[in-house]
C-alpha cells in the first residue's frame, strides 16, 4: 500500500536539506552500472544506497528539515500527484518529508525542488545527490557554512567526472541549471552561468558519485576491508554478492 503524498506545511527551520531521488524500479536508476549489473541488480543496489541515506543523514547536530524529493515514473506522469512509493517509505521514515519532482528534464526538476522549498518559506536549501552513500555530514554541513557569508551565494560540491554531488542556493535557481546536465562541463557551466547572475561561487572538496562500474570499484577497494561501515546496507550487498566479482574487485 502506497501512502498519499501530503504537505507538511510550514518549516521548522530555516534551513532544508534535500535528497534527489529517482524511482527505485529496474530500469529506472543506475542504468550507467547496466552491464555489467542486470537492471534488477542495478535496483537493488539503489535501493541500498538509498537505506544508508536515509539511517546516516539523520543527524541531532543537524538544525534543518530533511526532505526526499522524488521522481514519479507511474502513468500519471510528472507533474500530477501521486502516491509516495511504499520503497522510498521505508527508506526514509521520519524525520523526513517528501516533495514530487516536477519537470521534465534533470535541470528542470532541480529548479522546481528549490523553487518548492523557497516557496515554503527556507532561506538556505542544500540538494544533494542519492549516488554517494558514503557523502559524510561534514560535506553538508559545509554547504550550508558558504551559504553564511553572503546572500546570492551558490555552494557546488564537484564529483569526480565534471559534474556536482550538491547544489546549495540561498537564493530561487531560476533557469541556473544547465539543461544539459549529463556532461562533462556541467560544473563549468553551472560556475558560469552563477557568476553572470552575480552569485558568489564557493566549492567543496570534490568527492566520488557511484555511476559507473568503475566508481563502484573504487567505492569497494576504499570501503571493502573496514569494520566499522559494515552496518551500511551497500557494504553488505556487494560483500554477500558475487557482483562486486565480476567487477573484478
Amino acid at each position: 500500500m502506497s501512502l498519499p503524498v501530503q504537505d507538511p506545511g510550514a518549516p521548522r527551520y530555516p534551513r532544508a536539506l534535500v535528497v534527489m531521488v529517482k524511482s527505485p524500479q529496474p530500469g529506472a536508476c543506475k542504468t550507467r552500472l547496466c552491464p555489467p549489473l542486470t537492471p534488477d541488480e542495478a535496483a537493488e543496489l539503489y535501493v541500498a544506497f538509498l537505506e544508508d541515506i536515509g539511517r546516516e543523514l539523520p543527524d541531532e547536530a543537524f538544525e534543518g528539515d530533511l526532505w526526499v524529493a522524488w521522481a514519479d515514473d507511474s502513468e500519471k506522469g510528472p507533474g500530477q500527484d501521486a502516491a509516495v512509493p511504499e520503497t522510498l517509505q521505508s527508506c526514509f521514515g521520519a524525520p523526513f518529508r517528501f516533495l514530487q519532482q516536477r519537470g521534465g528534464s534533470l535541470a528542470a526538476r532541480m529548479d522546481a525542488v528549490f523553487s518548492d522549498l523557497f516557496r515554503k518559506g527556507y532561506q538556505q536549501v542544500v540538494m544533494r545527490n542519492s549516488d554517494s552513500p558514503h557523502l559524510p555530514m561534514p560535506l553538508l554541513s559545509a554547504a550550508f557554512d558558504a551559504l553564511q557569508h553572503q546572500r546570492g551565494s551558490i555552494a557546488l560540491g564537484p564529483d569526480l567526472d565534471g559534474g556536482y554531488y550538491l547544489a546549495g542556493l540561498d537564493v530561487p535557481p531560476d533557469g541556473l541549471f544547465p539543461q544539459a546536465m549529463s556532461t562533462s562541463s556541467v560544473l563549468d557551466e553551472t560556475i558560469r552561468n552563477a557568476k553572470q547572475r552575480d552569485l558568489r561561487v564557493e566549492l567543496l572538496e570534490p568527492f566520488l558519485d557511484i555511476d559507473t562500474a568503475d566508481d563502484l570499484v573504487t567505492f569497494w577497494l576504499e570501503f571493502g576491508g573496514r569494520a566499522d561501515v559494515r552496518h551500511w546496507s551497500t557494504w553488505k550487498l556487494l560483500n554477500d554478492n558475487p557482483l562486486i566479482d565480476r567487477l573484478g574487485a
